[in-house]
């Protein structure tokens, strides 16, 4: 007598992704700050956080990128913390955000710092120091691509 072969089907489960790199150092952050939950969503194959319903913070592959205030975003840059946010290479840049450098993310009270900002600047907190509100990001990005254009119809 033959034995019945017994086969089995496995469901192929997918592959779970992994969390992105900068992940723990965005959530530790946001929990010594005391900022509560921040809801999240996956965008643009990263994971992008929120305040007010706006995103504030990007992290994709190595980057972890945060919205500021165009005077904030170029004090970072100037100061080596950071670069404006070109997600994936090429010609487009996150014009509004700063991808932190790896010296200040080995940092945890200027990474706190950048956070604070960011969670407040969008929230429409502004900052201790009388920063920016989220419509004064919109009259920033004005200037920086209004000067562009204008460059450009010259």
């Amino acid at each position: 007598m033959k034995k019945a072969q017994k086969t089995h089907s496995r469901t192929a489960t997918p592959p779970r992704r992994p969390p992105p790199l900068h992940q723990g150092t965005l959530d530790e952050a946001l929990a010594r700050l005391g900022l509560g939950e921040v809801p999240t969503k996956r965008m643009f194959g990263g994971l992008c956080y929120y305040v007010a319903n706006r995103p504030f913070a990007i992290l994709l592959g190595d980057d972890f990128a945060l919205k500021l205030p165009v005077e904030e975003l170029r004090a970072g840059c100037a100061r080596g913390d950071g670069r404006v946010f070109n997600p994936g290479g090429g010609d487009f840049l996150m014009r509004e955000y700063l991808a932190l450098s790896d010296q200040v993310l080995m940092d945890e009270e200027r990474v706190e710092a950048y956070v604070l900002a960011s969670h407040r600047f969008i929230g429409g907190q502004g900052t201790e120091e009388g920063g920016l509100a989220y419509d004064d990001l919109l009259k920033g990005r004005d200037e920086l691509y209004g000067a562009k254009r204008m460059k450009n119809e010259e």
